[in-house]
Formats: C-alpha cells, structure tokens, sequence
C-alpha cells in the first residue's frame, strides 16, 4: 500500500467518523455524553484537517483556489443559512 493510499484510507476513515460523532451528538440527551461525543468531534475534525494538509503538501489532494468572490458567497450563504436556523429555534 503506497502513502497516499494510506492517507486516502486515513482520511475516510476520519470522515466517517465525524458522521458518527455528529449524528450520535446530535441525538443525544444525555448532556456529559453529548459534551464529549462534540470533544471527540472537535478533535477529529482537526486530525482531519492535519491529514488534508499533509496530503495536499505531498501532491495527493490537489485543491483550486476560491477566488475572494467565491469565499465570500460562501460565507454569505453558510451565515444566510445559520440566521434562518437560528430564527427558528428562538
């Protein structure tokens, strides 16, 4: 198995889990329990991150550039998104 294979297989495997900590988050009542389930989230999504980087550092995950107009429809859309939500909520 070649490193960028590896990588590849790491990175999967770190995708899925964040699902599974989102999902059981998310559905959980118990509140220590979901305290530590968003803990493990947080910190695998940032091995996730570490793992990107590494791969996009080695050639395996190339990335295009945003130009500053696509990050900030991006960013208009995703907090449009977020006010929506929150609306509903309160």
């Amino acid at each position: 198995m070649t490193e960028q294979e590896t990588l590849q297989d790491i990175l999967i495997a770190q995708k899925f889990l964040l699902s599974m900590y989102n999902q059981f988050g998310l559905e959980c009542s118990n509140l220590p329990l979901r305290k530590l389930l968003i803990e493990q989230y947080t910190e695998i999504s940032h091995n996730n991150f570490k793992i990107f980087e590494i791969m996009q550092n080695e050639g395996f995950y190339p990335v295009t550039p945003a130009d500053i107009q696509q990050v900030n429809e991006a960013i208009r859309m995703h907090t449009q998104m977020h006010e929506d939500l929150t609306s509903k909520i309160e």
